[in-house]
């Protein structure tokens, strides 16, 4: 190379093969960095699904209170709150879906030991947001559900 141009600077004369390997030593970082933001990107879902049902329950006591007084129990306030929350949970999940289906193109050609195109990594992740849904809607559908008809009538 110095014969063919002497002002060419060669520090590091390595093959094609030899820096794609040495690209690779980045991707541990990236995964990582990657693995923090789903787990957060899951935990603000789950705090934002948890506060939309909260607030849908402090909207609906009044009715609540009248289903109750109308002969509902708790457990089919309960079973209706978190009915809706899981509805919630598989619209977004579906949107979620419909726009990660061209990912791994773009992970593969990132991350070359991915494989984030595996169907069952689809369907993991769906049980574990659905699962998370469910635990986010929870707390309030308990609250829903011990709701006293005679103070919620009260209330409005």
């Amino acid at each position: 190379m110095a014969q063919l141009d002497v002002e060419l600077p060669l520090s590091q004369v390595m093959s094609m093969p030899a820096v794609i390997e040495a690209q690779k030593g980045g991707t541990p970082f990236f995964l990582r960095a990657l693995g923090a933001f789903a787990a957060m990107a899951l935990i603000l879902a789950a705090i934002g699904i948890y506060g939309l049902v909260a607030y849908s329950v402090g909207q609906r006591i009044p009715e609540i209170g009248i289903r109750m007084a109308l002969g509902a129990n708790s457990r089919d306030v309960l079973r209706m709150v978190l009915a809706e929350g899981a509805k919630i949970s598989v619209i977004g999940g579906l949107a979620g879906l419909t726009l990660a289906l061209p990912l791994p193109r773009v992970f593969n050609s990132m991350f070359p030991d991915l494989h984030a195109g595996q169907p069952w990594i689809y369907i993991v992740v769906a049980i574990n947001i659905l699962l998370v849904a469910i635990a986010a809607t929870y707390i309030p559908a308990r609250r829903a559900a011990h709701v006293d008809p005679m103070q919620a009538l009260r209330q409005e």
